[in-house]
């Protein structure tokens, strides 16, 4: 009994191994458990012939087999599975309620009204399924869907009819012939070929999903994406913008993983250009970062269009594609190499900014092109920290140099630094106190002349933190005193070259109020005697409640006109303006962010709320914003607006959603866009209308869909939809 038993097992692996050249790649030689369960098993030694009959089940490896009836056939060496059957391997599943017989010598076999669900995402049904070797498997006369078909709803809401597919196991890849896309049982589009990764498969060569739109500037216009893996660390992806106003633009993108690091280069072009004379334009952006030796990592990016003439009336090739993002009127393109140890940083760089910024410059009244940006090489920076154990203090030691080139201006280089020593201590009864110690130097060569100067900087610091708790609510309140110590004015020369001066501007906001500097650069440091007053407070509620704040004022002993009104924002007085930000957070999802800049008689020039509040249907954004043209730097006009961001989901299918910029001062609208999302288990659908106004309240509106059909090379989550033939 034993020995037949083994014989039947024998036999059954070459079953399933058979059974497997249908729905996946067999490995020979691999020693794997077979099992057997049925309700009858006849094994005959003469004829070499076994059956099993009645609640059939194969097991081998994680394949399972079910069926009414089985017979092999030794001799002929032929599998035949009798009646209905359904073959799973954990990720695709084939059955049949029809006959079929394998020929396990020459590894092929013919199924007949077929259906096969791959990777348990796009099923297909088919007259036929055809196995002719171990990698294809070829439907025939074939409907395609990754939607639910149920008794009650026959129709899948998409499905492709194609006269053959045929799925290569070994690429991943589904190809259809002749294939025609149906919406809710309309034909749509007809495709003479179309291939597809299976579902799951996260980098395939293939079309992405494309965009449609129509706007009255380009007219209708779409893009179809096309995406290549080059290898597994490259792919590029080609993308051809066609618009009915007579322009055609190639978008490229690269990316590729190295050994050490990756990066990617995005680029656009115009083939023809309806706007600006309709010559060549485009731009070209990229990033990456590399690891070096000894920790060194080096850093760079990209970004560069097209010069145009400004004089004629043409705009950057971004604005015209609505490529620009609003920072794009200067792009940055920089190379860096850093390394970070944990009590040192350095950095060596240069970096060249392409202005697309065009108005009176020079003060002449007539517009021009700025001319006023340089060429940086290099730009060095250096910090080292050293910790003194003795005295529980901190020394740091900065070194910083840059060299600039200009047309215009001609070169410009410094090269500075700064010593300084802080420690701080705190007393049995919780006063926190801290000194700082600071000198700050730096050296300069214009036209060939030598300049230098430095300015010595003296802090000292108490913080007085109060900290109550009860059952409801903690409190913290820290009461924050800074006095600062500086000579009147820099010993030496100051630079006062805008165009070469790293510190021209300065804006408070609360992030810097407890500062020693408020220039961004190294070559000014705040001069006289002063105080930063002001504190924080944190209140936390276990039951979600959340508020937190700061606020205060820079107080000085006299107005020595560092911060003049055209490069400073609230600084520019004896006493600075009052600033302050307070954010609450409440248990209902409700956030509300506040950030002020108050002046002596309360009046606000910086003034921005955030409203947001979100639940499981709705959630809402609502934004206000006052900016004085002096509260923000480079503001040609004072900024009064208010902006409201709103999604609503009707239910598990439908989200509407809608954006709106809306001019207070004017009463016209800026911008808005209005979106309708369909999702359901096979399908999701954006449809969208995006309206921009210029200054004369003309408006160009732009209609976009994309449609994403699951199983067609996108992934979607099915669990909100899996009772969808529930009932």
């Amino acid at each position: 009994m034993d020995k037949m038993a083994k014989e039947i097992l024998t036999h059954l692996k070459y079953i399933l191994i058979s059974i497997l050249f249908l729905i996946s790649n067999p490995i020979f030689g691999q020693e794997s458990n077979v099992s057997l369960i049925s309700d009858k098993i006849d094994y005959n030694k003469l004829s070499g012939e076994l059956i099993a009959t009645g609640n059939v089940k194969v097991l081998y490896d994680n394949t399972i087999l079910s069926a009414d009836k089985i017979k092999y056939d030794s001799n002929l060496d032929k599998l035949s599975i009798i009646g209905k059957f359904v073959i799973y391997d954990g990720e695709n599943t084939i059955s049949s309620n029809n006959d079929i017989i394998i020929n396990t010598k020459l590894k092929n076999g013919l199924i007949k009204g077929a259906r096969a669900i791959i990777n348990d995402k796009l099923q297909i049904s088919a007259q036929s399924l055809n196995q002719e070797n171990t990698n294809y498997n070829i439907f025939n006369t074939v409907v395609a869907s990754s939607c639910e078909i149920c008794a009650n709803n026959p129709t899948p809401f998409w499905q492709i009819r194609a006269r053959k597919i045929i799925h290569d196991k070994e690429k991943q890849k589904i190809f259809f012939e002749n294939a025609r896309l149906d919406f809710l049982g309309l034909p749509v589009l007809y495709i003479p070929a179309l291939n597809i990764p299976e579902p799951g498969i996260s980098r395939a060569s293939g079309v992405l999903v494309p965009q449609f739109s129509t706007s009255d500037k380009v007219g209708f216009s779409s893009k179809i994406p096309y995406y290549i893996v080059l290898n597994d660390n490259k792919d590029v992806t080609l993308t051809p913008y066609i618009m009915s106003k007579n322009s055609i633009i190639v978008e490229t993108e690269y990316r590729q993983y190295t050994s050490n690091g990756y990066f990617e280069l995005k680029n656009a072009f115009s083939i023809k250009d309806n706007f600006n004379f309709g010559r060549l334009n485009g731009f070209i952006e990229g990033k990456g970062s590399f690891a070096l030796r000894k920790n060194y990592i080096a850093d760079f990016n990209l970004d560069l269009a097209n010069t145009i003439d400004f004089a004629n009336g043409e705009k950057p090739f971004k604005n015209n594609y609505d490529y620009a993002e609003p920072e794009d009127d200067r792009l940055r393109n920089s190379f860096d190499i850093s390394k970070t140890t944990p009590d040192s940083f350095f950095q060596l760089g240069t970096s060249f900014t392409q202005s697309f910024r065009f108005k009176d410059f020079n003060g002449d009244g007539s517009k021009e092109e700025d001319p006023n940006v340089p060429l940086i090489l290099p730009e060095y920076y250096f910090k080292k920290n050293f910790y003194d154990t003795n005295y529980a203090g901190k020394y740091s030691l900065t070194a910083q140099s840059v060299n600039l080139t200009n047309l215009n201006t001609g070169q410009y280089s410094r090269i500075g630094g700064i010593i300084d020593w802080k420690t701080d201590w705190q007393t049995n009864n919780g006063f926190n106190f801290a000194t700082l110690t600071q000198l700050n130097a730096n050296t300069y060569f214009i036209d060939n002349n030598f300049y230098k100067n430095a300015m010595p900087l003296a802090m000292i610091e108490a913080r007085y933190p109060l900290k109550k708790t009860n059952k409801k609510a903690s409190h913290l309140i820290e009461p924050i005193t800074q006095i600062i110590w500086s000579p009147n004015q820099l010993t030496g020369y100051l630079n006062n070259n805008q165009n070469t001066s790293d510190s021209t501007t300065a804006e408070f906001e609360e992030t810097n109020l407890f500062s020693t500097n408020r220039f961004p650069g190294f070559d000014d440091v705040e001069a006289g005697l002063r105080a930063n007053i002001g504190g924080k407070y944190i209140m936390y509620d276990p039951n979600g409640w959340e508020f937190t704040t700061t606020a205060g004022r820079v107080f000085r002993q006299k107005d020595l006109n560092q911060f003049d009104a055209s490069k400073s924002t609230g600084l520019d007085k004896l006493n600075s303006d009052y600033v302050s930000a307070f954010s609450l957070k409440s248990p209902q999802n409700l956030k509300v962010l506040t950030r002020l800049l108050l002046d002596d008689s309360m009046d606000a020039s910086k003034h921005e709320t955030k409203l947001g509040y979100s639940s499981k249907k709705y959630s809402a954004d609502l934004g206000y914003v006052w900016l004085d043209k002096q509260s923000v730097l480079n503001l040609d006009n004072h900024q009064h607006e208010v902006n409201i961001s709103t999604n609503y989901m009707v239910n598990n299918n439908w989200k509407l959603g809608a954006d709106w910029r809306q001019n207070i001062d004017t009463h016209s609208p800026i911008s808005g866009n209005f979106a309708i999302m369909f999702e359901n288990d096979c399908a999701k659908m954006n449809f969208s209308l995006d309206l921009q106004y210029d200054e004369q309240d003309r408006i160009d509106r732009t209609f976009g869909m994309q449609i994403f059909l699951s199983g067609l090379g996108s992934n979607s989550n099915k669990k909100k939809f899996n009772n969808r033939c529930g009932g």
